[in-house]
């Protein structure tokens, strides 16, 4: 009977031992798992700071690079407006000559651009009180000296012109309307105007 308490208790032992090797076994795999899955999280979040901060980084280039763009844009539009406020000055100030000054400027435009002094001249609403028969009889009166006709005549047809005039004859027409020569003369005077406007 000893015998049989004796061997269960030595099996009740052995098993306690097992049990207590497999619980230990169980806490070191645990531990390794455990801080095999801190290295991985910390390593994770390393890795999503490092993205965190290159998107960051992405972001902020491309705010800059769009304020940057839009500045440039609106810096350019400014610009524009300047040279079309001088365009439009330039216009203004050849629309509003006194009258003498304003006549001058006329004639001698006729007496350049008539071809053989037998044309119409198309004016502006505005200019019919200025450019009158009496007038252009006095520029007929040049160009006979310059060997033409001298047959220029106020036309009766209305061109929504503001200043200057448009000379026509029976194959051509030649717009010396102030805003077309301005509109012509842009291209090459834009750059000129612009180092004007903007040199430092």
């Amino acid at each position: 009977m000893q015998g049989i308490t004796k061997i269960k208790e030595r099996i009740l032992e052995e098993a306690a031992e097992e049990k207590n090797r497999i619980i230990k076994e169980a806490e070191k795999k645990a531990s390794e798992i455990l801080e095999k899955a801190r290295e991985k999280a910390k390593e994770i979040e390393i890795k999503a700071r490092e993205r965190a901060q290159k998107m960051a980084a992405e972001e902020k280039r491309k705010i800059l690079s769009m304020a940057e763009l839009e500045e440039k844009k609106r810096f350019l539009e400014a610009k524009q407006a300047l040279i079309d406020e001088a365009f439009a000055q330039a216009e203004k100030k050849l629309s509003s000559l006194d009258e003498q000054s304003y006549l001058d400027l006329i004639r001698r435009m006729l007496l350049l651009t008539s071809a053989d002094g037998n044309e119409e001249v198309i004016i502006s609403e505005n200019d019919r009180a200025k450019i009158t028969p009496e007038f252009l009889s006095a520029v007929n009166e040049a160009l006979k000296k310059q060997g033409k006709l001298g047959n220029l005549r106020i036309s009766e047809e209305k061109r929504p012109i503001r200043s200057g005039f448009i000379l026509k004859s029976e194959t051509v027409e030649i717009n010396c309307a102030f805003e077309y020569l301005l509109k012509a003369q842009r291209q090459e005077l834009e750059t000129e105007v612009a180092r004007l406007l903007f040199e430092e």
